[in-house]
């Protein structure tokens, strides 16, 4: 795979993560809303630091494991197992439910990073990632900061950009025709995914 080609996977793969409102996009989302969109400063500069340290945890092993063929796939279809759980989610999930009513306060940076460890959708977006293009991209510490450089700057913005929406437009997961329609699509380009990974396999 071509450096370019692996390139224009990757931020293929990273515009519909983030275009399929998971934990961290919700959390931004809904926090804007309640506190406003400067409080969501500290809890996305915790939630990129959660990625940062899972996504070099993940890239050691992916790579520390290269060669090692029958490892490689098992990590491939764990991440499809997270894949598809999220999927299933997004269909099952209940619009109705976002919100922080019920918060005793703000959300911060510990909270933002302890968030990462918690977060399925992101596991199994770093799991695929990593082992799919860590080569391509350099191979090494190369391919794994080069992922993790690309992964963050679109993320945290992102981030951003679901804060701004929150503080605006609040209401509008929790609209009882708009919410469940928005969900169902976002399952339905995870499913997508899920397919797109399935017929491509692991590149072991």
């Amino acid at each position: 795979m071509e450096v370019a080609t692996a390139l224009l996977e990757l931020f293929a793969i990273i515009a519909i993560a983030l275009l399929t409102p998971g934990p961290n996009a919700l959390t931004c989302f809904a926090h804007s809303g309640m506190f406003g969109k400067k409080s969501n400063v500290p809890l996305i500069a915790g939630m990129a630091t959660g990625l940062i340290i899972i996504e070099l945890a993940i890239g050691f092993v992916v790579d520390s494991l290269d060669g090692n063929t029958i490892a490689l796939r098992i990590l491939h279809w764990i991440g499809m197992l997270f894949l598809a759980a999220m999927a299933v989610g997004m269909f099952r999930f209940d619009p109705t439910s976002i919100g922080v009513s019920n918060s005793q306060g703000k959300l911060g940076f510990k909270t933002g990073i302890a968030m990462q460890f918690a977060n399925g959708k992101e596991w199994a977006f770093v799991i695929l990632i990593m082992s799919q293009f860590i080569t391509p991209l350099g191979g090494g510490i190369t391919g794994i900061l080069t992922i993790v450089l690309i992964t963050i700057s679109i993320c945290v913005l992102a981030m951003f950009v679901w804060t701004y929406f929150g503080d605006k437009a609040s209401k509008l997961f929790s609209d009882p025709v708009k919410g469940p329609r928005i969900f169902k699509i976002c399952g339905g380009l995870l499913t997508l995914l899920w397919v797109a990974f399935l017929l491509r396999g692991p590149l072991v």
